[in-house]
């Protein structure tokens, strides 16, 4: 055959909360699957406590509602620049994304589609059954609800 073809670029979206589970699911990617050349989007999502948002009959004061926010802010701004450090001492192309939602599951879903990724990655925290069934899981959210592969990376064994 004449000519080679080159694999188009693969867009990944890597869902990070400045967990360990999250931590280990970006390094599982970058020692496992990571090529020269993709796009990796470095995706968070979060929002101010719920209390303070939504109404409760007690009404948040507006200097609460700043300091929630600017503390929202700044733990936003420290991981995305933690998370880009990683990026480039591992010499990958990555980029950040971060949506303010209520629902961390529908938000990964959303930004993966808006995204066209080809591949969504996420950590879990290896919930038992019943506190999965009480608290839900991100990871089973994303996996039902995705039109896009889902790889979820397991907590590693305990030593």
């Amino acid at each position: 055959m004449g000519g080679q073809s080159s694999k188009p670029q693969q867009r990944v979206l890597i869902a990070v909360d400045g967990s360990s589970h999250s931590q280990n699911a970006f390094d599982w990617y970058r020692t496992n699957l990571a090529t020269p050349g993709e796009d990796v989007i470095l995706f968070h999502t979060g929002s101010l406590p719920s209390h303070l948002m939504a109404p409760t009959g007690i009404s948040a004061s507006n200097s609460d509602v700043q300091r929630a926010n600017e503390s929202l802010r700044k733990r936003v701004a420290q991981l995305e620049e933690s998370m880009m450090e990683q990026c480039k001492r591992h010499s990958m192309q990555c980029r950040w994304k971060y949506a303010d939602s209520l629902s961390p599951g529908l938000a990964v879903v959303d930004a993966s589609a808006e995204e066209k990724a080809d591949l969504v990655v996420m950590g879990t925290r290896g919930l038992g059954t019943i506190r999965r069934t009480i608290l839900g899981s991100v990871s089973e959210f994303v996996i039902s609800h995705s039109r896009r592969p889902v790889v979820v990376v397991p907590p590693p064994p305990q030593q």
